[in-house]
């Protein structure tokens, strides 16, 4: 039994506690004026529901160890739930302490918003003082605009609020939770896809940290404000009646209702003398006439036309102008009128400093492409011509007379190709060798007789699978579409040119596989939509071996075996494989695989997940070797790509401890590479292909591209401009760019690849967006869940 399972039970059982020792402490004849009314329990009721729920998971481990923030949140919520119990009186009496009711539900809100802002950043943003003001002013704004819309929406009752405030609470948790498995901040794309993330949630071990606690204590306190607000409503007219104040003009309740106390009990001390026996008759009086006057005034309200908006009640007034200011948020740029915005190469620091709706905002907002400035669908198509000549007569692309060639040999062999997407695989090595002599995947590094191999840059860390093999796939980039953004959810991809349709244009059968749900970010509609003719999904590996509780590498290339022995026509087959899958703390790799590899510099996490992926990593080495192994005595002609779609999670923190104080460009492009090759197993020389350079660095986008040219296989304009812009920019992806000279650059710098990126860019934006067809997404993933749905049933 550990400390916070203890202090969150007792926080639990505070207000029954209280409300005993109380109805001991009483005479037996209780008057009403110490009676707690029901709505007052069902709040503290609320509140201890809270803690309750934190004493399970303490009980279950799912509450770290450290013993100050397990008192302070046990303490508060114990607190706040026994505050919720405060007689109804004592809240008359605090209302009667104010002539304006209504700005004391005011001032309630605004204390509220404080607390939501906290419950939704400490949880992951430890040093929220850091946080820009303006931002910080503007994430409050948002949070008691929605709070004050919602209380006065609902006549002063504030337990719509209070849900919202749960809500926020659980966005914060959520966040840390995303950042902890990802090293990424929850992004709109994310919002989409929550049940591709619901099939993978339980490869990972919760714990919530002290701040977690901070913030789940900070709702509710912010909750046991908001639970003040709807008594004090209901009173003001007796406030009123005795302060002279018109009920009519300050209460909360009575402008929408005729003012009597609903369902709060009214509070009567037993008379000691006739002369309060009258004063409180004369009381009643003057409650109910107030009551009644409310009430008639109200009908009439009713009965006559608007105004206009000057002359509305004051909460009117509130309701109007926070639901305003709600409604207002899609047409402000944030972007470019608020200078909020996501940086790619640093995404969580954009988070920490400009407050997590801002930046959540700024980036949903570019979800909805615009045109680039000055684009031109004529120029646009005008550079696809000139850049796709330039290829044609380039001596180092097309009129190489290996080019001539390799074309001819396709034509003759038609080979299939393999794409593999391998999860998560990549060179930890490049990080110092791990400060412990790592030196990589040594098979797939040392293949021999490798067509080309290099550094592939990826748009995409630590999660985020679905953007790496749209990048490869259809040869555009993330770089223009921003970090937060999913195009397998967000656009429509059927117009879209693609390496499926190229090849099944070309005579192929185009296979899809990945031994998880086809759900998963709506790969069974995209998948559709590029052209593919099957999908192979976790239903069609039964018993298939696992590692970890994921299929290995291994099954998938099996399948992949079995779909070239059985097949007529040559294959195009995209393999996503699902074995490097996070997390890396399941403790489920069996003693002889383990590689007992421990990096330096890091804490005890990273070392425990660094050990496991790498032992995920040896096995997809092997599997490998195993699978070229055996393509080397198939007589039918096979092409292999393997890619890495991005790193683990957690190399961030070997980038930082490893390479202090480097250029911001190069230290973050460090996080976004992974490694691929191009392997073939019959003989490519009689082509003249050696000529080329074997080591080649690219980012993923222009890899598909790149496979196409040396095999020989037809290409597309727009796959032989993308080509040609390699000259002037050898690198592009979502955290920046790299210059003809090899200088690294951040989006927002200025270099000589400027002029090439803006016409890549008004290709791009050619290809995926101006075809003519719709721009965003019409096949969802609902419907993807619904036909999985259909199909498992």
């Amino acid at each position: 039994m550990n400390l916070a399972f203890v202090c969150f039970w007792a926080a639990a059982l505070a207000p029954a506690v209280f409300c005993f020792s109380s109805h001991h402490s009483r005479h037996e004849n209780l008057s009403r004026e110490s009676r707690i009314a029901p709505s007052r329990i069902a709040w503290s009721a609320l509140l201890s529901v809270m803690s309750l729920g934190l004493a399970v998971l303490a009980g279950v481990g799912m509450v770290e160890s450290e013993p100050v923030s397990a008192l302070v949140s046990a303490l508060v919520l114990a607190a706040v739930s026994v505050l919720a119990l405060i007689p109804q009186t004592v809240v008359a009496r605090f209302s009667l302490s104010s002539s304006h009711p209504a700005l004391t539900g005011f001032i309630l809100c605004m204390l509220a918003a404080a607390c939501g802002v906290l419950a939704l950043e400490l949880p992951s943003n430890h040093e929220i003082w850091s946080m820009y003001l303006p931002h910080l002013l503007l994430e409050f704004g948002l949070v008691a605009a929605a709070l004050l819309f919602l209380v006065s929406a609902c006549r002063g009752h504030g337990l719509p609020a209070a849900l919202a405030l749960l809500v926020l609470a659980g966005v914060g948790l959520a966040q840390f939770f995303v950042i902890t498995f990802k090293s990424m901040p929850i992004q709109p794309g994310d919002v989409l896809a929550l049940s591709t993330a619901a099939t993978v949630a339980g490869s990972y071990h919760y714990v919530l940290s002290p701040f977690c606690l901070y913030g789940i204590a900070s709702a509710a306190v912010a909750i046991t404000l908001l639970s003040f607000i709807h008594p004090l409503a209901q009173l003001s007219p007796v406030a009123a009646s005795q302060s002279g104040v018109d009920a009519e003009a300050d209460s909360w309740e009575s402008q929408y209702s005729s003012g009597s106390l609903q369902d709060e009990p009214t509070a009567a001390v037993a008379p000691s003398s006739t002369q309060e026996s009258e004063a409180q008759t004369a009381h009643a009086e003057a409650h109910l006439h107030i009551s009644d006057a409310a009430s008639n005034t109200d009908d009439q309200d009713r009965s006559k036309p608007a105004s206009g908006l000057l002359r509305t009640p004051l909460p009117r007034r509130t309701w109007l102008a926070a639901g305003a200011l709600l409604a207002a948020q899609p047409f402000i740029s944030y972007r470019d009128r608020l200078g909020v915005g996501l940086r790619a190469w640093m995404p969580l620091d954009s988070y920490y400093r400009q407050g997590f709706l801002p930046t959540f905002i700024s980036s949903a907002q570019r979800l909805v492409p615009a045109k680039p400035a000055g684009y031109r669908r004529r120029s646009a198509e005008d550079l696809l011509e000139r850049y796709a000549r330039v290829y044609d007569e380039s001596p180092a692309l097309g009129a190489h007379p290996a080019r001539a060639r390799a074309a001819t040999r396709f034509q003759e062999l038609k080979p299939s190709v393999i794409c593999i997407m391998n999860e998560s695989f990549a060179d930890l090595s490049i990080f110092d060798g791990l400060r412990c002599g790592y030196t990589g995947p040594k098979r797939f590094l040392d293949l021999p007789d490798a067509l080309m191999s290099g550094v592939s840059y990826m748009s995409a860390f630590g999660a985020g699978t679905c953007n790496s093999e749209f990048e490869f796939l259809t040869g555009n980039t993330m770089a223009f579409l921003g970090a937060g953004s999913y195009p397998y959810l967000n656009y429509n991809l059927a117009p879209v040119e693609n390496l499926a349709r190229h090849f099944k244009n070309q005579g192929y059968r185009t296979v899809a596989m990945h031994p998880n749900h086809g759900s998963n970010w709506n790969r069974v509609n995209v998948f559709e939509d590029l052209g593919f003719d099957s999908f192979l999904t976790i239903k069609d590996f039964p018993g298939a071996p696992e590692l970890c509780h994921k299929v290995t590498d291994a099954a998938t290339y099996d399948a992949c075996l079995r779909e070239l022995e059985t097949s007529k026509d040559p294959v195009f087959i995209h393999d996503v494989t699902m074995e490097g899958h996070a997390g890396y703390d399941t403790g489920l790799v069996p003693p002889e695989q383990r590689v007992n590899i421990r990096p330096q510099g890091v804490d005890f996490d990273h070392v425990t997940w660094a050990d496991e992926y790498l032992a995920l990593n040896e096995d997809s080495d092997k599997a490998l070797d195993s699978l070229l192994a055996r393509l080397k005595l198939m007589e039918r002609p096979v092409v292999v790509v393997m890619y890495g779609d991005h790193q683990p999670f957690f190399t961030d923190a070997m980038n930082d401890a490893y390479f202090p104080g480097e250029d911001p460009a190069v230290h973050v492009e460090r996080l976004y590479q992974t490694r691929y090759l191009v392997w073939a197993n019959f003989d490519l020389e009689e082509a003249g292909l050696p000529e080329y350079p074997r080591d080649l660095d690219l980012d993923i986008s222009s890899l598909g591209a790149m496979l196409m040219h040396r095999i020989g296989a037809p290409m597309s304009e727009y796959q032989k401009a993308r080509l040609a812009l390699r000259a002037e920019l050898p690198v592009i992806n979502v955290v920046g760019r790299q210059d003809a000279d090899g200088t690294w650059r951040l989006p927002e710098q200025a270099g000589s690849s400027d002029d090439a990126r803006q016409d890549y860019e008004f290709m791009q934006h050619r290809i995926l967006f101006d075809h003519g067809g719709k721009v965003l997404a019409t096949r969802h993933q609902a419907e993807a869940n619904r036909l999985e749905t259909h199909e498992g049933a």
